[in-house]
């Protein structure tokens, strides 16, 4: 049985699997160049140098270019540490989080 997607005849149930993942396929590659922009303002100079939003080190060309990165690795791992165990159960960002929001044990 064939079927018609988008005024295109498909042979077979395997063409319209194909179609369907090459689909998706885009939707998730635009997902993620989507990701790739800051959701945070750069800090930027009138060269075009950009700057850490939290150490102020200057971030190299290279990794601004690879992930439009706001802040430099350290800080940017530092963080990621901190998401990791703050999201997780159990764990130091747990206790800490706990006591931060019902006013200590």
């Amino acid at each position: 049985m064939a079927e018609i997607i988008q005024g295109e005849r498909l042979a077979d149930v395997a063409d319209i699997g194909a179609k369907n993942t090459e689909e998706h396929l885009a939707e998730a590659l635009a997902r993620q160049r989507e990701a790739l922009v800051p959701q945070e303002e750069p800090d930027e100079d009138a060269e075009g140098h950009r700057y850490c939003l939290d150490c102020a080190e200057r971030i190299p060309p290279e990794r601004i270019l690879a992930v439009q990165a706001v802040r430099c690795v350290t800080c940017a791992e530092k963080r990621e540490r901190f998401a990791k165990l703050s999201k997780g159960r159990g764990g130091a960002g747990r206790i800490m989080n706990d006591e931060n929001e019902f006013g200590g044990k």
